[in-house]
């Protein structure tokens, strides 16, 4: 019996416009009554998240910023963050790279160094909680997450970032624009784990679905995978299951039939 439902959100249970299926809360509260407990796992902030779902927020699990939070019955927990040495060994390597754009992601807030159009477009998309700071190295506190943002979409700069700290720090693409950068050992998948010893579900009775690099540990975490219609071939090849496309709203319908819901 599946007692946990996890999904990605951008190119997984949203569509292109960034939209919720119309049957959302209909299954949502039809999982609820199952005893179903629902999960969101985004590369996104929190506060982002949750104003996604503003309206639903009670009984459902998030996780943020590609693993390093969660918030699980309203206890916020932060998994992991960067040590400073390594952080300003990212931050500086990408001043070398100035036709990219890097957020500086704390557990709460989010910070840009840029007020450039573009910046302040994917903020305003991304970020709720965001501020613009003149230097990442007056911010007190350590990042969770460090997030570059190519408009060209995936690029040799990008490979630079994988071969040089991916023995230090877990490296990922967030769909095609955004590379995450998130401390050693930290993912949705191990976010997924400890979620799922707080509320003492086993894995066997897990399902969840992605799209992207930064779904694999927690495609791996579940018995239940499903890989989005629209996925990169390597979530396809190491998931179980194969769900519609984001933009058929796969997730729902899977969950609908799965789950005998009408």
């Amino acid at each position: 019996m599946v007692k946990l439902v996890a999904v990605d959100m951008d190119g997984t249970f949203l569509d292109d416009n960034k939209n919720k299926s119309p049957e959302f809360g209909k299954v949502l509260n039809a999982l609820k009554d199952k005893g179903v407990t629902f999960c969101v796992a985004s590369g996104r902030q929190m506060a982002s998240i949750k104003g996604e779902f503003a309206g639903y927020e009670e009984g459902i699990v998030f996780i943020s910023d590609n693993g390093t939070v969660i918030d699980v019955d309203g206890t916020t927990y932060c998994i992991s963050m960067f040590e400073e040495d390594l952080s300003k060994q990212i931050l500086n390597t990408l001043k070398g790279m100035p036709d990219k754009k890097t957020v500086y992601c704390g557990v709460e807030y989010s910070y840009i160094d840029s007020d450039d159009e573009l910046s302040i477009r994917n903020a305003k998309l991304y970020l709720p909680k965001h501020a613009i700071v003149k230097d990442f190295f007056e911010i007190d506190e350590p990042p969770v997450k460090i997030s570059v943002y190519s408009e060209n979409g995936y690029d040799s700069d990008f490979k630079q970032l994988q071969d040089k700290f991916s023995d230090v720090a877990t490296v990922c693409t967030s769909g095609f624009e955004w590379l995450d950068i998130v401390p050693k050992g930290s993912s949705k998948g191990v976010a997924l784990k400890r979620v799922q010893e707080i509320l003492g579900i086993p894995r066997e009775e897990c399902m969840a679905f992605g799209d992207q690099m930064n779904d694999f540990d927690m495609l791996n975490q579940v018995y239940y995978s499903y890989a989005m219609e629209n996925a990169v071939d390597e979530i396809k090849q190491i998931s179980r299951y194969t769900a519609p496309s984001n933009n058929e709203y796969g997730v729902i319908t899977v969950l609908k039939e799965f789950f005998d819901i009408e």
